[in-house]
């Protein structure tokens, strides 16, 4: 099962398309919010942007976005979803990898991605945090926490890494961190109910980072 059809289960799962982008929206306020503080001149790029729907939303607020995803029928699908919401504002959506980021320095204010990294090795995930801080002045990822299992994954092929981890991994990429939060997708309510994971972290850590160099 490729992300395409990974995506459209998820979206089969809220109901409506109308559900499933609004349940982003909300869940996702944490990282919203963190854009919107360093994106000073609403210059944002997404580095593997999946179904566009934060850049959709921000580009809505008048951010200049560009979604950068290989994919696509990723990339035909969240175009698709841009095309029913938000206002008439649109982000630039291109087939780029988050490998070979051939903007000028410090074009972005801000790259950001959300549940990408985990899917790569630590080379990869060092390498293209590399980029991303070359051609934006701040980068800003979350990614899973050990609060998931296994068997929990979307993909298959999550690593679900401890933050200490992450930590060296952004050293190892010349990075210095700005920032950190932690971020759920379940409300108050909702976290009681699920008490066997109460006192695990948060299930999702944000980074605000950038280069040293």
């Amino acid at each position: 099962m490729g992300w395409y059809e990974v995506y459209l289960k998820d979206i089969e799962k809220k109901g409506t398309l109308q559900n499933y982008v609004n349940d982003k929206i909300k869940n996702k306020k944490v990282l919203l919010n963190l854009i919107k503080k360093y994106a000073i001149s609403k210059k944002i790029v997404e580095a593997g942007s999946g179904t566009g729907i934060l850049s959709t939303y921000l580009a809505s607020l008048g951010y200049d976005a560009v979604a950068l995803d290989i994919d696509n029928k990723i990339l035909k699908l969240s175009k698709n979803i841009a095309s029913k919401y938000f206002s008439e504002n649109k982000p630039k959506f291109v087939k780029k990898s988050i490998f070979e980021l051939d903007y000028p320095n410090a074009f972005f204010d801000v790259s950001f991605s959300n549940g990408v990294l985990e899917h790569f090795d630590d080379d990869e995930i060092v390498n293209t945090l590399k980029q991303q801080m070359k051609i934006a002045k701040v980068v800003i990822f979350g990614i899973p926490t050990k609060y998931f299992k296994k068997e929990e994954a979307m993909y298959g092929d999550e690593r679900y890494m401890k933050i200490t981890y992450w930590r060296k991994l952004i050293q190892k990429a010349n990075g210095n961190i700005l920032e950190e939060k932690s971020m759920h997708y379940m409300d108050f309510k909702h976290r009681l109910l699920n008490f066997k994971k109460y006192f695990k972290p948060y299930p999702y850590r944000i980074f605000v980072i950038k280069s040293m160099e």
